[in-house]
């Protein structure tokens, strides 16, 4: 049986009238949420966020929603994401490398969709995903 569910990795951004004296020119969050307001937290036990090694305390733990940090800065940056589930199985976390971009003169919403697909999970946690919204694949045919 293979367990399917989604989740949203994005981030907005918005450029500040004016520097600030420490030269930070945009506003900008990150975060991981459940697309349609999908409880994942249901199935999440935390997502670590790193951020540059130029941010005080650049790795930023959040073990409840929202999954989000917020920060000011003057450049993008790749930004290593892990997610941890909730189980005693493996995989019991997936990483992401993520593209926070950052634009003059435009504001930025973006989002990038992924599909999680776990195969043959414990009940327990096969519970959790469909909670979070998962559908289950068992021969050929949908449950959920």
């Amino acid at each position: 049986m293979s367990v399917v569910v989604k989740i949203e990795l994005g981030h907005n951004a918005i450029e500040k009238d004016k520097p600030t004296k420490e030269g930070y020119t945009h506003d900008w969050n990150v975060f991981v949420r459940g697309p349609n307001g999908c409880p994942i937290e249901h199935f999440i036990e935390k997502v670590v966020f790193h951020l540059h090694e130029s941010f005080p305390k650049p790795k930023r733990v959040k073990k409840e929603p929202p999954y989000m940090v917020s920060e000011s800065g003057y450049a993008g940056f790749t930004m290593p994401i892990d997610v941890y589930f909730r189980t005693k199985e493996e995989p019991k976390k997936v990483k992401y490398i993520y593209d926070l971009y950052l634009r003059v003169g435009h504001a930025v919403n973006n989002i990038r969709l992924e599909k999680l697909t776990f195969q043959n999970p414990l009940e327990d946690f096969r519970k959790k995903l469909l909670l979070a919204g998962a559908v289950s694949f068992i021969l050929n045919s949908i449950t959920k």
